[in-house]
């Protein structure tokens, strides 16, 4: 066989239409699927920002107690931070919390050591449930004339949602009473 045969172009072949479906197809049955990872966890990029600037203070327990609810989460806001000694940190728990806030333990710490609290472990005191706080809320000092109170929720009506329209009306009453 000489050179020029060699690179002589090969005689057309004549095309399946069906090939290039076929081949579609196999190429996607073999082929890899694409992992995607998911999204870095954000407890680990926070640590990493805020250990270095927490490292020469810990967090003591006049600061914890003020914060409790922004460190520790709405599920620990029934709980009460009495003592921190030696990085063991005593809380009051209501009876019927105790054994949920016993299984929750390390992800208190992990928080409690994000926010900068320096705590190895927790001792969990079981008392009854304290007395709820007064609201901040003081009683009207005189009610509305009808009049006014009509002319109130005429103004509100365009008003739909329900918990709004009622905030809205206390509020009025508190402005109205002077």
């Amino acid at each position: 066989m000489s050179l020029r045969d060699r690179f002589r172009p090969a005689e057309p072949v004549a095309a399946d239409p069906r090939a290039e479906t076929r081949a579609a197809q196999a190429l996607a049955a073999k082929r890899g699927r694409s992992v995607m990872s998911g999204p870095p966890a954000a407890g680990k990029a926070v640590t990493a920002v805020l250990k270095p600037l927490l490292k020469e203070s810990g967090l003591g327990l006049n600061e914890l107690k003020r914060r409790w609810t922004e460190v520790a989460g709405e599920s620990f806001s029934r709980v009460e931070p009495v003592k921190l000694a030696v990085g063991v940190l005593t809380l009051r728990v209501p009876g019927a919390l105790a054994p949920f806030i016993e299984m929750q333990t390390p992800l208190l710490i992990e928080r409690l050591k994000v926010a900068g609290a320096k705590i190895k472990s927790i001792r969990i005191e079981q008392r009854t449930a304290t007395a709820p706080k007064k609201p901040n809320i003081r009683p009207l000092q005189r009610a509305l004339t009808s009049v006014e109170e009509a002319a109130l929720a005429q103004a509100l009506d365009p008003v739909g949602d329900p918990s709004l329209k009622s905030a809205l009306m206390r509020l009025g009453r508190a402005v109205k009473q002077g």
